[in-house]
Parts: C-alpha cells; structure tokens; sequence
C-alpha cells in the first residue's frame, strides 16, 4: 500500500449514502467525506472526484441480513 491507495468506508441507507476516506500511510487519518445521494449518478460523482490517481478499497457497513 503507499500514498495512492485510499480505504473507502460507505453507510448505505434507502436514499443516501455517508462516506469516510483514510489514505493508506502510517499515520493516515481517517476522514467523514460527507453525504452522498443514493443514486448511481450521484455515488459516480463522488467516485470521480475521489478517485483521481488512486487505487480505492471499499467497505461497507452492514446492518442485520434477515
């Protein structure tokens, strides 16, 4: 992992999305981004504008799967 790589932490709801950055360096501190439409349009976006030059890693929160 060096300075490019940044961990993406999502808390998907029905009509929105809350994102967290952390850029993978010792030391990197992690960051709320803010919060994101629940459409794909809006989630592309943030995407790009986040993304440019760098390798993402995703995660996800998940509630209770009945």
């Amino acid at each position: 992992m060096n300075k490019h790589t940044v961990y993406v932490g999502l808390d998907v709801h029905k009509e929105s999305i809350e994102s967290a950055l952390a850029v993978a360096t010792a030391g990197g501190e992690v960051r709320h981004y803010g919060h994101i439409g629940g459409d794909f349009a809006s989630f592309d976006r943030a995407l790009r504008q986040f993304g440019r030059g760098r390798w993402l890693i995703f995660t996800c929160e998940a509630g209770h799967i009945a």
